[in-house]
């Protein structure tokens, strides 16, 4: 990160990183994505991608609000394929190691759809005391317990219900007022966060965040990782997909997953 960056994550809580995946990436996400949907509910599972968006008592299903919800896929990483090579992307991983401390792993990794009419509620952000996503910085390092990346598969416009934030919320000492609200682009406290297609959003998870509804024609597709501290533990199980990466030797990736050996099990 340059000083300059350090900056700004520090300010305001995130960084937007332009086209952060390569179109031929983004073009085979989307496929193997077109892929996961058509599969049903049932053989997706069977692969270890659980679709969750249609139980009601699901935390996405009650932060939601006016629907919109197609799709949301818990341990996409459990599918394989291109979904790994976004575990030690070289334009996004130096940002986390650096903003969680070396060694760090993947926490959770998933997909949601949203079509119009859909947003989700601020969440996160002010003066409650969140240990599994706490933000600090010590002797001018960071000290971020969650890190997460937003990657944009489609264009995402503030029409189109994109992310959206409330600056520097990561630190407040106070309590957040618009917690439970869907995110309003023209309230002065809230920084909607356009992407073009490839885009990645890198933001701790103490930050404000939520998106905006969805009043365009297009679908938002978006795959979320997270990552936290190697001895932090798992906010969501993913499956075992370590057992796969495994046997195709990616070691570093396995590592990336697990933690490294003492931190394994």
């Amino acid at each position: 990160m340059s000083p300059e960056e350090k900056y700004l994550y520090d300010l305001r809580g995130y960084l937007v990183l332009e086209q952060a995946l390569a179109p031929e990436l983004v073009d085979r996400l989307n496929q193997t994505v077109d892929e996961l949907e058509s599969l049903g509910d049932e053989a997706a599972t069977t692969r270890g991608a659980e679709r969750q968006y249609v139980r009601p008592d699901n935390v996405y299903a009650q932060m939601g609000s006016g629907g919109g919800l197609s799709d949301y896929y818990c341990n996409v990483l459990s599918y394989g394929g291109v979904f790994e090579e976004l575990i030690d992307l070289p334009t996004t991983l130096p940002y986390v190691e650096e903003m969680i401390g070396v060694p760090c792993r993947l926490d959770a990794a998933s997909f949601m759809s949203r079509t119009s009419t859909g947003a989700f509620r601020f969440h996160h952000g002010g003066a409650e005391l969140l240990p599994y996503s706490e933000y600090a910085v010590q002797d001018g390092h960071f000290q971020c317990v969650s890190v997460k990346i937003s990657f944009a598969l489609t264009d995402v416009g503030v029409e189109d219900g994109c992310l959206a934030v409330i600056p520097g919320s990561h630190k407040s000492n106070f309590a957040n007022p618009l917690v439970g609200q869907v995110p309003d682009p023209a309230h002065p406290l809230v920084e909607p966060l356009p992407c073009r297609a490839g885009d990645a959003v890198v933001f701790s998870e103490d930050l404000s965040h939520g998106a905006v509804e969805n009043r365009g024609q297009r679908v938002r597709r978006t795959l979320f990782y997270s990552y936290a501290p190697a001895f932090h533990c798992r906010w969501r199980d993913l499956a075992d997909p370590a057992a796969g990466l495994a046997a195709r030797g990616n070691e570093r990736r396995v590592e990336l997953v697990e933690g490294p050996a003492p931190f394994q099990g």
